[in-house]
């Protein structure tokens, strides 16, 4: 949210673009911790997540998820200097060093898959407090989509955190995610039409420049469909 209370990002402003070319507009928009997106959306509370949300197959038996909006490399946000030398989640493994992450993401899927121990996977609700937590030295390294991580890092009034060369694997496994909006599964007929309106906007100069806005590039655009990444 900015300083006015909107719900602002890549998501929100692709969302309202596609919905403009279908001739519908967003009623209500509603900010919520990370754990309460699905849950919502399931209790009809909202009809969209547009929150960066990665496609997976677990994710895939909940909800019915449009066709990809981008495929992003992950990183680890450190503090200045890299005092541990953290570049790779196998360094927090051998280290026995500690991960921040956000609760209910990637990022703490597969730091637990890669065998990092559960103590040392530090779950937060969101990216301010999981950067107090590395501050305050309860953490040695904030793990995080690589979009994400540059906007925290240009947007610290303090300067005193890095962010690593991104990387595209975690213990062999790929670690390009795919994020995608989310509807209810009952909502299937209106997700097919949402992704043929999307399907035209995906790669216009509009959409590069929402992205480019948010600290996105150009190797940033999906890679997979929907079908792929759900395991279908």
């Amino acid at each position: 949210m900015n300083d006015s209370g909107d719900v602002i990002g890549t998501d929100v402003e692709i969302l309202k673009s596609v919905l403009s070319e279908m001739g519908l507009e967003v009623s209500e928009e509603v900010a919520t911790d990370w754990g309460n997106l699905i849950p919502g959306l399931k209790a009809g509370r909202y009809d969209v997540v547009a929150a960066g949300m990665f496609v997976n197959p677990g994710r895939c038996a909940e909800v019915a998820f449009s066709e990809p909006t981008f495929g992003i490399k992950a990183t680890l946000i450190t503090p200045k200097g890299n005092p541990k030398g953290l570049n790779r989640y196998e360094d927090i493994l051998s280290q026995g060093a500690v991960l921040a992450a956000v609760s209910g993401t990637a990022q703490v899927a597969a730091a637990l898959d890669l065998g990092i121990a559960r103590e040392n996977v530090q779950e937060f609700p969101d990216a301010p407090t999981a950067l107090a937590a590395l501050r305050a030295g309860r953490a040695d390294a904030f793990g995080v989509d690589a979009p994400s991580a540059r906007q925290i890092i240009a947007n610290l009034p303090e300067a005193d955190m890095d962010m690593v060369e991104p990387f595209d694997e975690i213990g062999g496994k790929s670690a390009v995610d795919h994020g995608a909006f989310a509807f209810r599964k009952e909502d299937q007929a209106f997700v097919d039409r949402f992704n043929e309106a999307m399907r035209g906007f995906i790669g216009t100069d509009a959409y590069i420049a929402i992205n480019e806005a948010h600290g996105m590039t150009a190797d940033e655009a999906p890679v997979k469909s929907v079908s792929e990444l759900c395991g279908q």
